[in-house]
Protein backbone atom coordinates (compact mmCIF):
# COMPACT_ATOMS: atom_id res chain seq x y z
CA UNK A 1 0.00 0.00 0.00
CA UNK A 2 1.60 3.29 -1.10
CA UNK A 3 2.10 6.50 0.85
CA UNK A 4 -0.78 8.35 -0.85
CA UNK A 5 -3.33 5.68 0.00
CA UNK A 6 -2.13 5.43 3.60
CA UNK A 7 -2.34 9.21 4.00
CA UNK A 8 -5.88 9.23 2.61
CA UNK A 9 -6.96 6.56 5.07
CA UNK A 10 -5.29 8.34 7.97
CA UNK A 11 -6.89 11.70 7.20
CA UNK A 12 -10.30 10.18 6.54
CA UNK A 13 -10.48 7.81 9.54
CA UNK A 14 -8.49 9.55 12.24
CA UNK A 15 -5.68 7.99 14.24
CA UNK A 16 -7.59 5.39 16.25
CA UNK A 17 -9.73 4.01 13.42
CA UNK A 18 -6.76 4.13 11.05
CA UNK A 19 -4.69 2.09 13.50
CA UNK A 20 -7.45 -0.49 13.94
CA UNK A 21 -7.87 -0.89 10.18
CA UNK A 22 -4.13 -1.18 9.47
CA UNK A 23 -3.55 -3.64 12.34
CA UNK A 24 -6.37 -5.85 11.12
CA UNK A 25 -5.08 -5.69 7.53
CA UNK A 26 -1.70 -6.92 8.82
CA UNK A 27 -3.26 -9.81 10.73
CA UNK A 28 -5.43 -10.72 7.73
CA UNK A 29 -2.39 -10.70 5.42
CA UNK A 30 -3.57 -7.78 3.28
CA UNK A 31 -0.59 -5.73 4.43
CA UNK A 32 2.73 -7.57 4.56
CA UNK A 33 6.46 -7.20 4.02
CA UNK A 34 5.94 -6.98 0.26
CA UNK A 35 3.58 -4.00 0.18
CA UNK A 36 4.43 -2.12 3.39
CA UNK A 37 6.82 0.79 3.92
CA UNK A 38 7.94 2.13 7.30
CA UNK A 39 8.74 5.51 5.81
CA UNK A 40 5.44 5.63 3.95
CA UNK A 41 3.55 4.92 7.18
CA UNK A 42 5.61 7.48 9.10
CA UNK A 43 4.99 10.22 6.55
CA UNK A 44 1.30 9.35 6.12
CA UNK A 45 0.84 9.82 9.87
CA UNK A 46 2.50 13.25 9.86
CA UNK A 47 5.96 12.11 10.96
CA UNK A 48 5.16 11.32 14.63
CA UNK A 49 7.92 11.75 17.21
CA UNK A 50 7.55 8.28 18.80
CA UNK A 51 7.36 9.81 22.25
CA UNK A 52 5.31 7.28 24.23
CA UNK A 53 5.13 3.70 25.47
CA UNK A 54 3.36 1.18 23.33
CA UNK A 55 2.31 -2.45 23.41
CA UNK A 56 2.24 -4.84 20.46
CA UNK A 57 -1.24 -5.77 19.30
CA UNK A 58 -0.85 -9.45 18.45
CA UNK A 59 -4.50 -10.20 17.68
CA UNK A 60 -7.21 -8.57 15.57
CA UNK A 61 -8.91 -5.76 17.53
CA UNK A 62 -11.97 -3.55 17.55
CA UNK A 63 -11.85 0.22 17.75
CA UNK A 64 -13.19 0.11 21.32
CA UNK A 65 -10.47 -2.32 22.41
CA UNK A 66 -7.77 -0.24 20.77
CA UNK A 67 -8.89 3.05 22.30
CA UNK A 68 -7.57 2.31 25.80
CA UNK A 69 -4.18 1.13 24.50
CA UNK A 70 -3.40 4.22 22.41
CA UNK A 71 -1.32 6.96 23.99
CA UNK A 72 -0.42 9.21 21.07
CA UNK A 73 1.26 7.84 17.97
CA UNK A 74 0.04 4.49 16.65
CA UNK A 75 3.14 4.09 14.46
CA UNK A 76 5.06 1.83 16.87
CA UNK A 77 2.00 -0.37 17.41
CA UNK A 78 1.61 -0.94 13.68
CA UNK A 79 5.35 -1.52 13.26
CA UNK A 80 5.29 -3.99 16.13
CA UNK A 81 2.34 -5.86 14.66
CA UNK A 82 4.16 -6.20 11.33
CA UNK A 83 7.37 -7.48 12.96
CA UNK A 84 5.40 -9.89 15.15
CA UNK A 85 3.63 -11.22 12.03
CA UNK A 86 6.88 -11.60 10.09
CA UNK A 87 8.66 -13.40 12.95
CA UNK A 88 5.77 -15.82 13.52
CA UNK A 89 5.25 -16.57 9.82
CA UNK A 90 8.97 -17.21 9.29
CA UNK A 91 8.88 -19.61 12.25
CA UNK A 92 5.83 -21.44 10.91
CA UNK A 93 7.14 -21.68 7.33
CA UNK A 94 10.64 -22.87 8.24
CA UNK A 95 11.03 -26.60 7.61
CA UNK A 96 10.88 -28.71 10.72
CA UNK A 97 9.97 -32.20 11.90
CA UNK A 98 10.22 -31.75 15.67
CA UNK A 99 6.46 -31.78 16.26
CA UNK A 100 6.25 -35.23 14.64
CA UNK A 101 8.64 -36.67 17.21
CA UNK A 102 7.26 -35.38 20.52
CA UNK A 103 4.11 -35.01 22.56
CA UNK A 104 3.73 -31.43 23.79
CA UNK A 105 2.53 -30.67 27.30
CA UNK A 106 2.34 -27.45 29.30
CA UNK A 107 5.26 -27.03 31.69
CA UNK A 108 4.41 -26.34 35.31
CA UNK A 109 7.93 -25.57 36.62
CA UNK A 110 11.46 -24.94 35.41
CA UNK A 111 12.67 -28.50 36.08
CA UNK A 112 9.41 -30.28 35.30
CA UNK A 113 8.43 -33.60 36.84
CA UNK A 114 6.58 -35.95 34.50
CA UNK A 115 4.72 -38.32 36.78
CA UNK A 116 3.62 -41.78 35.71
CA UNK A 117 2.56 -45.04 37.23
CA UNK A 118 3.92 -48.56 36.90
CA UNK A 119 0.86 -50.79 36.94
CA UNK A 120 0.88 -54.42 37.93
CA UNK A 121 -2.26 -55.30 35.98
CA UNK A 122 -1.22 -58.64 34.48
CA UNK A 123 -4.20 -60.98 34.27
CA UNK A 124 -3.78 -63.76 36.81
CA UNK A 125 -5.23 -67.26 36.78
CA UNK A 126 -8.14 -67.55 39.21
CA UNK A 127 -8.82 -71.11 40.38
CA UNK A 128 -12.38 -72.10 41.17
CA UNK A 129 -13.69 -70.55 44.39
CA UNK A 130 -10.44 -68.63 44.93
CA UNK A 131 -10.25 -64.80 45.34
CA UNK A 132 -9.06 -62.51 42.59
CA UNK A 133 -5.66 -60.89 43.08
CA UNK A 134 -5.54 -57.10 43.26
CA UNK A 135 -2.96 -55.24 41.16
CA UNK A 136 -0.56 -52.71 42.69
CA UNK A 137 0.35 -49.22 41.51
CA UNK A 138 3.85 -47.79 41.97
CA UNK A 139 4.54 -44.10 41.30
CA UNK A 140 7.42 -43.20 38.97
CA UNK A 141 8.66 -39.92 37.53
CA UNK A 142 11.04 -38.40 34.97
CA UNK A 143 12.44 -34.86 34.94
CA UNK A 144 12.77 -32.47 31.97
CA UNK A 145 14.38 -29.05 32.43
CA UNK A 146 13.35 -26.08 30.29
CA UNK A 147 15.55 -23.40 28.75
CA UNK A 148 14.73 -19.94 27.40
CA UNK A 149 15.99 -18.64 24.04
CA UNK A 150 15.47 -15.29 22.32
CA UNK A 151 16.81 -12.44 20.17
CA UNK A 152 16.16 -8.72 19.73
CA UNK A 153 15.29 -6.79 16.57
CA UNK A 154 15.97 -3.03 16.71
CA UNK A 155 14.45 -0.35 14.48
CA UNK A 156 16.62 2.76 14.22
CA UNK A 157 15.77 6.30 13.23
CA UNK A 158 17.62 5.81 9.94
CA UNK A 159 15.67 2.66 9.09
CA UNK A 160 12.44 4.62 9.15
CA UNK A 161 13.57 7.89 7.55
CA UNK A 162 15.60 6.19 4.80
CA UNK A 163 12.93 3.51 4.30
CA UNK A 164 15.01 0.44 5.11
CA UNK A 165 11.87 -1.68 5.52
CA UNK A 166 13.42 -4.65 3.76
CA UNK A 167 16.31 -4.68 6.23
CA UNK A 168 13.95 -4.69 9.20
CA UNK A 169 11.80 -7.43 7.66
CA UNK A 170 14.87 -9.50 6.80
CA UNK A 171 16.08 -9.36 10.40
CA UNK A 172 12.64 -10.27 11.72
CA UNK A 173 12.41 -13.23 9.34
CA UNK A 174 15.82 -14.44 10.39
CA UNK A 175 14.80 -14.33 14.05
CA UNK A 176 11.73 -16.46 13.28
CA UNK A 177 13.74 -18.94 11.22
CA UNK A 178 16.45 -19.27 13.86
CA UNK A 179 13.85 -19.76 16.60
CA UNK A 180 12.46 -22.72 14.64
CA UNK A 181 15.99 -24.06 14.09
CA UNK A 182 16.71 -23.88 17.83
CA UNK A 183 13.46 -25.70 18.65
CA UNK A 184 14.40 -28.42 16.16
CA UNK A 185 17.87 -28.73 17.68
CA UNK A 186 16.41 -29.13 21.18
CA UNK A 187 13.93 -31.81 20.14
CA UNK A 188 16.31 -33.77 17.93
CA UNK A 189 19.07 -33.56 20.52
CA UNK A 190 16.70 -35.29 22.95
CA UNK A 191 15.45 -37.90 20.46
CA UNK A 192 18.97 -38.87 19.40
CA UNK A 193 20.24 -39.10 22.98
CA UNK A 194 22.88 -36.47 22.25
CA UNK A 195 23.32 -35.45 25.91
CA UNK A 196 23.54 -38.23 28.51
CA UNK A 197 24.63 -36.31 31.58
CA UNK A 198 23.60 -33.24 33.54
CA UNK A 199 20.27 -31.47 33.93
CA UNK A 200 19.60 -31.33 30.19
CA UNK A 201 20.19 -35.02 29.50
CA UNK A 202 17.80 -36.77 27.10
CA UNK A 203 16.62 -39.17 29.80
CA UNK A 204 16.41 -38.47 33.55
CA UNK A 205 14.38 -41.18 35.31
CA UNK A 206 13.86 -40.23 38.96
CA UNK A 207 15.84 -37.06 38.15
CA UNK A 208 19.11 -38.88 37.45
CA UNK A 209 20.67 -38.64 33.98
CA UNK A 210 21.36 -42.00 32.34
CA UNK A 211 22.28 -43.11 28.82
CA UNK A 212 19.18 -43.46 26.69
CA UNK A 213 20.40 -45.79 23.92
CA UNK A 214 22.57 -48.73 24.89
CA UNK A 215 22.92 -52.47 24.46
CA UNK A 216 22.33 -52.58 28.23
CA UNK A 217 19.84 -49.73 28.68
CA UNK A 218 18.38 -49.95 32.18
CA UNK A 219 15.04 -48.58 33.37
CA UNK A 220 15.26 -48.06 37.15
CA UNK A 221 11.52 -48.60 37.42
CA UNK A 222 11.61 -51.99 35.75
CA UNK A 223 10.95 -55.01 37.93
CA UNK A 224 11.71 -57.39 35.05
CA UNK A 225 15.06 -59.14 35.09
CA UNK A 226 17.93 -58.05 32.88
CA UNK A 227 18.46 -54.96 30.73
CA UNK A 228 17.04 -53.66 27.46
CA UNK A 229 18.99 -53.57 24.18
CA UNK A 230 17.71 -50.53 22.26
CA UNK A 231 20.83 -49.86 20.19
CA UNK A 232 21.89 -51.54 16.95
CA UNK A 233 24.96 -50.95 14.77
CA UNK A 234 23.39 -51.85 11.41
CA UNK A 235 24.03 -49.69 8.37
CA UNK A 236 20.67 -48.69 6.87
CA UNK A 237 20.80 -50.41 3.48
CA UNK A 238 17.46 -52.12 2.82
CA UNK A 239 14.30 -53.44 4.46
CA UNK A 240 16.19 -56.25 6.21
CA UNK A 241 17.72 -53.67 8.54
CA UNK A 242 14.23 -52.55 9.53
CA UNK A 243 13.27 -56.19 9.99
CA UNK A 244 16.00 -56.68 12.59
CA UNK A 245 14.98 -53.56 14.50
CA UNK A 246 11.29 -54.56 14.25
CA UNK A 247 12.06 -58.02 15.60
CA UNK A 248 13.85 -56.48 18.58
CA UNK A 249 11.01 -54.02 19.31
CA UNK A 250 8.47 -56.82 19.00
CA UNK A 251 10.05 -58.48 22.04
CA UNK A 252 10.01 -55.40 24.29
CA UNK A 253 8.21 -55.76 27.59
CA UNK A 254 6.93 -53.19 30.10
CA UNK A 255 8.19 -52.63 33.63
CA UNK A 256 6.57 -55.85 34.76
CA UNK A 257 7.83 -58.03 31.94
CA UNK A 258 4.57 -58.01 29.95
CA UNK A 259 4.81 -57.85 26.14
CA UNK A 260 4.02 -54.30 24.95
CA UNK A 261 3.04 -54.95 21.32
CA UNK A 262 4.72 -51.81 19.88
CA UNK A 263 3.99 -50.89 16.25
CA UNK A 264 6.80 -48.76 14.70
CA UNK A 265 5.49 -45.66 12.91
CA UNK A 266 8.54 -43.51 12.17
CA UNK A 267 11.89 -44.08 10.48
CA UNK A 268 13.98 -41.06 11.47
CA UNK A 269 17.33 -40.69 9.74
CA UNK A 270 20.27 -38.41 9.11
CA UNK A 271 19.81 -36.28 6.02
CA UNK A 272 22.59 -38.27 4.33
CA UNK A 273 20.20 -41.27 4.39
CA UNK A 274 17.31 -39.42 2.74
CA UNK A 275 17.37 -41.46 -0.47
CA UNK A 276 17.69 -44.90 1.07
CA UNK A 277 15.12 -44.05 3.75
CA UNK A 278 12.52 -43.07 1.18
CA UNK A 279 13.24 -46.12 -0.92
CA UNK A 280 12.90 -48.51 2.03
CA UNK A 281 9.64 -47.04 3.36
CA UNK A 282 7.99 -47.01 -0.05
CA UNK A 283 8.47 -50.66 -0.83
CA UNK A 284 9.77 -54.00 0.34
CA UNK A 285 10.38 -55.19 -3.21
CA UNK A 286 11.63 -53.08 -6.10
CA UNK A 287 10.41 -53.92 -9.59
CA UNK A 288 12.58 -52.71 -12.45
CA UNK A 289 10.64 -51.58 -15.53
CA UNK A 290 11.80 -50.33 -18.92
CA UNK A 291 9.91 -47.55 -20.70
CA UNK A 292 11.18 -46.05 -23.96
CA UNK A 293 14.58 -47.62 -23.40
CA UNK A 294 14.90 -46.03 -19.96
CA UNK A 295 15.07 -48.05 -16.76
CA UNK A 296 12.98 -47.05 -13.75
CA UNK A 297 12.52 -48.46 -10.24
CA UNK A 298 8.78 -48.89 -9.73
CA UNK A 299 7.70 -48.83 -6.08
CA UNK A 300 4.97 -51.38 -5.64
CA UNK A 301 3.65 -50.72 -2.13
CA UNK A 302 3.87 -48.57 0.99
CA UNK A 303 5.10 -49.98 4.30
CA UNK A 304 2.91 -47.72 6.42
CA UNK A 305 6.05 -46.30 8.04
CA UNK A 306 6.76 -42.59 7.65
CA UNK A 307 10.30 -41.52 6.83
CA UNK A 308 11.50 -38.19 8.22
CA UNK A 309 15.00 -36.76 8.33
CA UNK A 310 16.98 -33.83 9.66
CA UNK A 311 20.48 -32.37 9.21
CA UNK A 312 20.68 -32.14 13.01
CA UNK A 313 21.09 -35.92 13.14
CA UNK A 314 24.11 -35.59 10.83
CA UNK A 315 25.66 -32.78 12.88
CA UNK A 316 24.85 -34.07 16.38
CA UNK A 317 25.39 -37.82 15.89
CA UNK A 318 26.70 -38.58 12.39
CA UNK A 319 25.55 -39.23 8.80
CA UNK A 320 24.88 -42.96 9.35
CA UNK A 321 22.60 -42.73 12.40
CA UNK A 322 18.93 -43.69 12.22
CA UNK A 323 16.09 -44.22 14.68
CA UNK A 324 13.00 -46.39 14.45
CA UNK A 325 9.82 -46.75 16.47
CA UNK A 326 7.00 -44.62 17.90
CA UNK A 327 8.77 -41.48 19.23
CA UNK A 328 5.65 -39.58 20.33
CA UNK A 329 5.13 -42.21 23.03
CA UNK A 330 8.70 -41.87 24.27
CA UNK A 331 9.49 -38.13 24.09
CA UNK A 332 7.79 -35.13 25.69
CA UNK A 333 8.32 -31.42 24.99
CA UNK A 334 7.46 -29.33 28.05
CA UNK A 335 6.42 -25.89 26.82
CA UNK A 336 6.68 -22.96 29.22
CA UNK A 337 5.60 -20.54 26.50
CA UNK A 338 5.68 -20.68 22.67
CA UNK A 339 7.39 -18.14 20.42
CA UNK A 340 6.20 -14.65 21.37
CA UNK A 341 7.19 -11.10 20.41
CA UNK A 342 7.39 -8.17 22.83
CA UNK A 343 8.22 -4.48 22.49
CA UNK A 344 10.54 -2.59 24.83
CA UNK A 345 9.07 0.29 26.81
CA UNK A 346 9.99 3.86 26.02
CA UNK A 347 13.15 5.10 27.71
CA UNK A 348 15.54 2.16 27.32
CA UNK A 349 19.27 2.97 27.07
CA UNK A 350 19.55 1.98 23.42
CA UNK A 351 17.36 4.93 22.36
CA UNK A 352 19.98 7.45 23.39
CA UNK A 353 23.14 5.44 22.71
CA UNK A 354 22.28 4.05 19.26
CA UNK A 355 19.32 6.16 17.99
CA UNK A 356 17.07 3.13 18.33
CA UNK A 357 13.40 4.01 18.04
CA UNK A 358 11.92 0.64 18.95
CA UNK A 359 13.22 -2.71 20.14
CA UNK A 360 11.37 -5.99 19.68
CA UNK A 361 12.18 -9.20 21.53
CA UNK A 362 11.23 -12.69 20.33
CA UNK A 363 11.55 -15.59 22.76
CA UNK A 364 10.38 -19.09 23.59
CA UNK A 365 10.99 -21.48 26.46
CA UNK A 366 10.73 -25.24 26.84
CA UNK A 367 12.55 -28.52 27.32
CA UNK A 368 12.53 -31.99 25.83
CA UNK A 369 13.29 -35.46 27.11
CA UNK A 370 12.32 -39.12 27.24
CA UNK A 371 9.84 -40.64 29.69
CA UNK A 372 10.75 -44.23 28.78
CA UNK A 373 13.40 -46.16 26.83
CA UNK A 374 11.06 -48.65 25.18
CA UNK A 375 9.47 -47.10 22.09
CA UNK A 376 12.43 -46.05 19.91
CA UNK A 377 15.41 -48.04 18.65
CA UNK A 378 18.69 -46.24 17.93
CA UNK A 379 21.13 -47.40 15.24
CA UNK A 380 24.69 -46.14 14.73
CA UNK A 381 25.12 -47.46 11.17
CA UNK A 382 28.64 -48.57 12.07
CA UNK A 383 28.43 -52.06 10.59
Amino acid sequence: MNYTRLKELYEADGEKRFAVNVLNMIHEGKLNAENFSLKGLWEAMGRPDFARDRRIMDVAVTEAEFKEAVDSSTFPKITGALINKVVQEAYDLEYGIGDQLVTKIKATQLDDVIVGFADDDVMQLVPELMPYQEGSVTEKYHKIKSRKFGRIVSVSDEMVKFDQTNQVVSRAKRVGEMAKAKYEEIVIGAVTGYVNSGQYASWRPAGTAVQLYSATSTDPYSTAAGTLDNLLTNTLADETDLDEATAAIAGYTDENGVLMGITPKILFTAMALLGIGRRITRTQAITTANFVQKTYDVYSQELGIKHIYSPYVDSLKGPKYWYYGDPKKQFVYTEVFPLRTFQAKKGNDQEFERDVLFRFKARFMGGCGAVTNRYVFGCTGAS
